[in-house]
């Protein structure tokens, strides 16, 4: 494959059919645990999962769009299906499932009329992204309450409440069955270890495989009744699936409400989910494919029809399983057409198997998977945004929680709400004082509101700019909640324009929401090579120095000067003996010289930053961090150094690589090839693999003088994208400042090591 060739879906895409087929066996391995995990969860029969998720591979390569990812049951929908079928089964798991079944087919038919509306982008947009985060979470600790008995083996009924869930809870530990709590404490202890460790060796074979396998044999060893193991028909073809109750709902309409809040409910997930996984694995996908949100959401909707006539659960795209597609190297959607393949072979002949994974072992996989939805550092990362982000994602919780998941969204964005208008209203502090009166006082909280919801474009400009039309943009407040309106007038902008965004003294607040849609609109522009201005964001006080935090213009806000933390002092101290610039301020970063590496990831980030030249280099050296998929809150620290040449008409060089080991191998075979090293020095060939966009110009490269110096600085990411240089050392973390300089000077050494070799070539 050329390294500018995409891969694609349909009939173009079956000639990677040996990549798709591996990493089709690798998903299904994933797939396979999970899955039933999820419908144990969701209150269904186990095979249920099975059955979704070979539905969603089966139709999903055929809809298309999306390109890696994987689709099929998701832990995110568990507790509103489970609550789902006690709602309509009156407490009856097994008289509300095939009530549920019919309230999946209505949500796939809703999802479809959504896709053809194109409603995509305004289903992703409406909600504010705390609201959105805080669902996900509590919904991480609804999983872990509802599964605790299960692990404990104190098998009784789900409750509806989840006030009386946790209610229970004690009367769950007095009931412990000494011998299921050990084969949940040991599974549970190796899904948090296997999923940690760095031994790639115990990673080979996915985590949650292996613990069901180690429940299996603790299983036999403790000979468990059948009550405690999970249950599969005696005929996948006779007992394994389930028609809707489409008959019992007409004849029952009573009903009727109950259902129209399942299908508001799960249309509202699925919708949001749906969308937000395939964004977050685009972020990820090597080859730097969109997917189409209509599209997608179209293709989830068939599948939710399909699934719920063959008796299947809900079915969107899943984070966990399309990661492990693209490391499994997964190229097209035909990964999970075999990723169904392999799995109707297990459900055929391994069911008896199956039937002996303990519901122990499957509930330590389930919590472990809440877990990453609700981790303490998810509540960290918002509290790092803001105070206020962090009220609303508690109160969100907590809403939910103690209510139902559409209720507590709902609350959740009145939370928003009412922090966004009490921060553009006077306090009441001054009415008492008689400074306003309170008939301006509501004046004031009204037309709050109303901006909230009102278009914020005020005025749109048409000219040209260095030779280029120019369309500029006047702007208000801006909200998550008017969002739309702009992404609209955006889209009306022709391509061969520039846009300027100028944000004017009528705006008063942009929210956390909006400026992570800002952040993506500049990326995306820098991506496309088409110039993008915002105007006016720095008269707004930020609330934390989070570069997604709330920020308000107003003067009442006094802007203290920065207190800078003892390695911001270090770093504006080397900053200034080298003649430097210096910026401690945190801020999203752009990739504007299309780095493979700071491509990979999400919530990239660089602070005390310095900048300037250095002989004849233009040079920046900054302290930069990301997250990377699944764990989307683990941060990843590393000090970089960038340089360009001064003179940018004597650079002439070859787009390359060195990378230690295996590191970033499946971004980099997107773009480059991999070098033959045969001829090379061999110790440099042991450590180190080589990328190429002209093999003969990257191997004219690999002089004596740079090998010897890359080797003398061991562990050296080095990449070389369009004549600048970037360079940092992955198995470190934030560099010391003596040894950040060291880095800069090692790039130069390399910048000017690299020219030397392609003169002579």
């Amino acid at each position: 494959m050329k390294p500018d060739e995409k891969p694609q879906n349909g009939l173009a895409g079956l000639k990677y059919w040996r990549y798709d087929l591996f990493a089709g066996l690798q998903v299904a391995l994933v797939s396979l645990p999970l899955s039933l995990g999820i419908a144990v969860a969701s209150g269904a029969p186990p095979v249920t999962g099975l059955v979704s998720s070979i539905i969603a591979g089966l139709v999903f390569p055929f809809l298309g769009g999306a390109y890696a990812t994987i689709s099929g049951p998701a832990a995110g929908l568990a507790p509103a299906l489970l609550a789902g079928m006690l709602l309509l089964g009156d407490g009856d798991l097994a008289a509300g499932y095939p009530l549920i079944l019919v309230a999946i087919f209505l949500t796939g038919v809703v999802m479809i009329l959504l896709s053809w509306l194109r409603a995509g982008k305004l289903v992703a947009m409406f909600l504010p992204v705390t609201v959105v985060e805080a669902m996900l979470a509590a919904i991480g600790l609804m999983i872990i309450i509802k599964q605790i008995p299960a692990m404990l083996g104190a098998l009784a009924p789900p409750e509806k409440s989840m006030l009386v869930a946790i209610g229970n809870l004690p009367d769950s530990v007095q009931r412990l069955e000494p011998s299921i709590f050990l084969i949940g404490a040991v599974c549970l202890f190796l899904m948090f270890f296997l999923n940690r460790t760095r031994q790639a060796r115990l990673r080979r074979i996915p985590p949650a495989l292996s613990v069901c396998a180690v429940g299996v044999v603790l299983g036999y060893v403790f000979n468990l009744a059948p009550q405690h193991l999970i249950s599969m028909p005696d005929s996948i073809l006779e007992g394994g699936f389930t028609l809707p109750a489409v008959d019992t709902v007409l004849s029952r309409p009573e009903l009727w409400t109950s259902l129209i809040l399942m299908v508001i409910t799960l249309t509202l997930i699925d919708s949001i989910e749906s969308l937000a996984t395939i964004s977050a694995v685009d972020k990820i996908d090597p080859y730097r494919r969109k997917s189409r949100p209509n599209v997608t959401l179209r293709a989830m909707g068939i599948s939710n029809v399909l699934s719920s006539l063959a008796g299947g659960l809900t079915i969107i795209p899943g984070g966990v399983k399309s990661r492990a597609n693209i490391d499994a190297g997964g190229r097209t959607l035909w990964a999970n057409f075999f990723n169904a393949m392999f799995l109707i072979v297990f459900l055929f002949f391994a069911v008896d198997l199956i039937g002996r994974i303990p519901l122990a072992a499957i509930g330590a996989v389930i919590i472990y998977v809440g877990w990453r939805l609700c981790e303490l550092k998810v509540f960290s990362k918002t509290a790092a945004i803001g105070l206020d982000q962090l009220a609303i994602f508690v109160v969100t919780i907590a809403a939910i929680l103690a209510t139902d998941l559409l209720t507590g969204i709902l609350i959740g964005v009145a939370a928003q709400l009412l922090m966004n208008t009490y921060l553009l209203t006077p306090s009441l502090r001054m009415v008492l004082e008689g400074r306003i009166s309170f008939r301006q006082f509501l004046a004031t909280a009204g037309s709050a509101v109303c901006g909230m919801f009102c278009s914020p474009v005020i005025r749109v400009k048409e000219e040209r700019s260095n030779g280029r039309p120019q369309t500029q943009l006047s702007l208000g407040s801006l909200t998550g909640f008017n969002l739309l309106p702009l992404d609209r007038a955006l889209a009306r902008v022709p391509d061969t324009a520039g846009i300027s965004l100028t944000l004017n003294e009528s705006s008063h607040i942009i929210d956390r929401t909006t400026m992570e849609y800002l952040h993506e609109l500049q990326e995306e522009h820098v991506h496309r090579d088409r110039p993008l201005e915002i105007h006016g964001l720095e008269r707004f006080h930020p609330f934390t120095p989070h570069p997604f935090a709330t920020r308000m213009q107003d003067q009442r806000f006094v802007h203290e000067p920065a207190t800078h933390t003892a390695r911001a002092q270090d770093m504006a101290a080397l900053a200034e003996r080298l003649g430097l610039k210096f910026s401690p301020s945190v801020a999203a970063v752009l990739n504007r010289h299309d780095f493979v590496y700071l491509r990979r990831g999400a919530n990239r980030q660089e602070w005390n930053v310095m900048t300037g030249t250095l002989g004849a280099h233009h040079v920046k050296l900054f302290d930069y961090s990301h997250t990377a998929a699944p764990e989307y809150y683990v941060e990843h620290r590393h000090t970089l150094a960038i340089l360009r040449l001064c003179d940018e008409a004597a650079a002439a060089l070859p787009n390359l690589a060195f990378t230690p080991g295996d590191y970033l191998e499946r971004y980099l075979v997107a773009d480059y090839r991999e070098i033959d090293l045969a001829r090379i020095d061999g110790e440099f060939a042991r450590r180190y693999r080589v990328y190429g966009d002209d093999d003969a110009r990257v191997a004219a490269c690999l002089g004596a003088d740079l090998i010897r110096h890359i080797l003398s600085y061991p562990g050296t990411y080095v990449e070389l994208r369009d004549s600048v240089l970037l360079v940092f050392r992955p198995e470190r973390g934030l560099e010391p400042p003596e040894a950040a300089e060291h880095l800069l000077a090692h790039a130069e050494q390399i910048m000017g090591l690299l020219i030397r070799a392609s003169g002579k070539s």
